[in-house]
This record gives structure tokens, sequence and C-alpha cells, in this order.
């Protein structure tokens, strides 16, 4: 394979860490952003902006520009359709909802200003009641009660503490009769039995309520998922790894002297000169990374599965401290063959040598196939992994890893799969 970069950390010159380490955190599509901001107090730097192609760059990165700008454009046009629906962000809404009559009095009213600072973006609240009744020196009663007043607030089902208190908090929004408020009550606070509601005359009218509802109850506020931009490519050819990096999306710098001399001036063309100097080392590094992830990955570039690799293990091959490779490999991602990866998902832990990315692939595959009417209980999946690998582990993992991949406990997956057979 033929290497572009090639460096060890004691050929390094003496960088300024405060500018080195920052620019090799940002992400690629960001980055654009992070050097306008140290160019504008540079006079030394003019920066043309790395989105900029030039008929000499490669056909992926061309590809990648273009669909990068496609969905730019698309992404553009979906927000101007969503902002002439919804401007307010979803704590500007809240505050503009503090007020009488729900909140008649300015304590009340601060109260709730401090809840919404605890609620996260997807509308659920993370505080603690104690700690706000503790900041406000007031009843920790008054609090909760404040809180609860936010089942009245928009969006709908904002404030709670989990999903099954905002479903709650959403059926004030619905007419229902008291029969199907009570079915439903007790359906959602006992959602890991449900299933003893199936034969209930009302369960049918209860379900479509249920489809009705929103988790989690911030979504139509929650921003859309940026496009990811790899920071390289692997490529096959010829028999052969190739490695390339995304210099599509990088900015050139142009360096120039200022007409006057002295010391201010000579300090900001080196920094200039440094910028540029940095901004092809963190080419060299990633580069570099990637080229062990490579090496120590190389099956599942091949289409097998990943081995367990430590930061430790990378870090030592090429010099560096593990914490250096931590800040290279965030939000970085690759795009090879099998799709578009982040750097983080090559390092895995293992158990007796078997990467837990393999026993999540493997936990996934058994749910996709189990019985829809005996879903497999923790205790039998912990069973059938161990049985697998030939490992010994804790079933709490097996718990811990379902959480990981969004796969609900098999009393809930029973209900589900009840649910859509019905």
């Amino acid at each position: 394979m033929k290497q572009e970069y090639s460096f060890k950390q004691k050929q390094l010159p003496k960088l300024s860490m405060q500018t080195w380490l920052p620019l090799l955190q940002c992400s690629l599509s960001d980055l654009d952003k992070h050097i306008q901001v140290i160019s504008n107090e540079n006079p030394c730097i003019e920066v043309q902006s790395g989105f900029e192609i030039s008929e000499g760059s490669s056909s992926k990165s061309h590809m990648a520009f273009m669909e990068y700008q496609n969905n730019v454009t698309n992404a553009a046009s979906d927000e101007i359709e969503w902002m002439s629906v919804a401007t307010e962000s979803l704590y500007e809404k809240l505050d503009n909802q503090i007020c009488a009559p729900l909140f008649p009095t300015p304590i009340s009213q601060k109260i709730a200003k401090q809840i919404i600072y605890y609620i996260n973006d997807e509308g659920y609240f993370e505080g603690d009641v104690k700690e706000i009744a503790s900041q406000l020196e007031v009843d920790i009663y008054k609090v909760e009660q404040v809180r609860q007043r936010f089942s009245y607030l928009e969006p709908i089902g904002v404030g709670a503490v989990d999903y099954k208190e905002s479903f709650l908090f959403q059926l004030n929004d619905h007419e229902i009769d008291d029969e199907l408020s009570i079915l439903l009550s007790a359906m959602i606070t006992q959602f890991d039995k449900m299933e003893k509601f199936i034969n209930h005359p009302r369960f049918h009218d209860a379900k479509e309520m249920l489809r009705k509802l929103h988790n989690p109850p911030a979504m139509s506020y929650m921003q859309a998922e940026e496009n990811i931009l790899p920071d390289l490519f692997i490529e096959t050819k010829d028999e052969q790894f190739v490695i390339k990096i995304n210099h599509a999306f990088y900015p050139d710098l142009l360096v120039t002297q200022i007409d006057k001399y002295d010391n201010f001036a000579k300090q900001k063309f080196k920094e200039a000169r440094e910028l540029v100097n940095l901004l092809d080392l963190r080419k060299a590094t990633l580069y570099n990374i990637a080229l062990v992830l490579l090496e120590k990955q190389y099956a599942f570039f091949m289409g097998g599965k990943l081995l367990p690799l430590k930061l430790q293990d990378v870090a030592d091959e090429l010099g560096f401290n593990e914490s250096t490779i931590s800040r290279a490999i965030s939000d970085k991602y690759l795009e090879c063959d099998r799709g578009v990866y982040s750097f983080k998902d090559f390092f895995s832990n293992a158990i007796d040598n078997v990467s837990t990315s393999e026993i999540k692939e493997f936990l996934v595959r058994l749910v996709e196939c189990e019985d829809k009417k005996n879903p497999l209980s923790d205790k039998h999946l912990h069973e059938s992994i161990e049985g697998r690998f030939g490992i010994k582990m804790v079933r709490r993992s097996i718990a811990k890893y379902r959480q990981e991949l969004d796969i609900p406990a098999f009393k809930e997956r029973l209900f589900l799969y009840k649910l859509s057979m019905k």
C-alpha cells in the first residue's frame, strides 16, 4: 500500500497546543468555521472555503461534495418549510408559556423557568426537584406541583420524567371517556405487562389512541441529524486498499506578510505558517490512524467482524498519548466499501478476546429470529451468547447491551408483537 503520510511524535516540531488540539478535535463539517474564526484574528491569513472544488480534485471527493451540496440544499428547503410552521425553539416556546393562569405568581414562574433549564432536547425533565427546591429556597412539594402543570403546555408531554409520564400528560390533550381514560392510564403505567389488557373490550380504541401519542414529546423541535462528511476514504484498487484524504473539504490558506514589520506582524506571520503546517499534520494524523485501523481491523474491511481494539493500542503504534488519539477520532468518519463509519466504531472492549460489537451483533440476530409468540428473556439471551462464544459474562450485561441497542425487554417485545398481530 502506498503511504501518503508518515510521522512519529519525536519528529514533530514544538507546536502551539492551544491551536493544535482544537484543530485536531474539530469535525470536518465544522473545520471551515473553525479556521475562519482563527483567520479573523490574523491579518496574514486569507481563507478559501474548503467547499470549493478544483479541477484536480479526486472523483470520489467530487462525488462526496456534490452529494453533500444536494443534501444541504434539500435540508435547507426542508428547514425553510419547517420554519414557516414553527419559528420558535423548544425553549422559547416553553418560556413564552410561563405566565398566568397556569403560573400566576412570581415564585411559580421562577420555579417554572428553572425547570425549563433541566429539560433536554427531547422534552424530558432531567433535573432533581430537591436540587431546584434548594436552589430557589422553596418547598420540594411546590416545585413538583409546578412541574406537573407542564402537562398543559405545548408541545404536549414536555416536562415529564420519562415516556410513561409523557404519555399520561398527553392524554390531557384528547377528549376521551372515563372508561378509555382508565384503561389507557393502566396500560401506560404497566407497559411491561400490557399483554394482560389485550382481551379488554376497549383495547382496540386504546391501541389507536396510543398511536397518536408522541415519543419523545419534543420530536417536532429536534434538529435533524447533520449530513456526515467522511474525513477519508478507504478504497480497493488492484486488489489493494488505498487510503485517500477528503481534501475537497479542507480550506485553502493563503499566507501573506502585512506591510508593517514589527513584533506583532512577525508573530502573526509565524502563526499563519504554523496553521498551514497544523492542517497538514491533522491530515497526517488521521491518515496514520486509518492506516493502523486498516491493519488491526483488516478482517472487517474484508467483510468480516470487528476485533477488540483499544485507543491505547493505536496510541502505542503511533507514539502518541491515548488522549490525543481520543481527540483525533472525535466526530471523524471514514467511508469504505461497507459504508460510512465513525472512527469510534472500530474501537471496542472485549470479553475473553470476543469484541462487544460482535456480541451485540449476535444479540440483534437472536432477537430478530426469536419466536414472536415466545420472545427470549435476558436469561435465554445470556445462555445463547455464552454458548455461542464460549465465554462467561454477567447477565446484567445483556440488559445493558439491549438498552444500548434500543431493544425492549422480552415482556415489552411480547406486547408489541401481539399488538402488531391484533
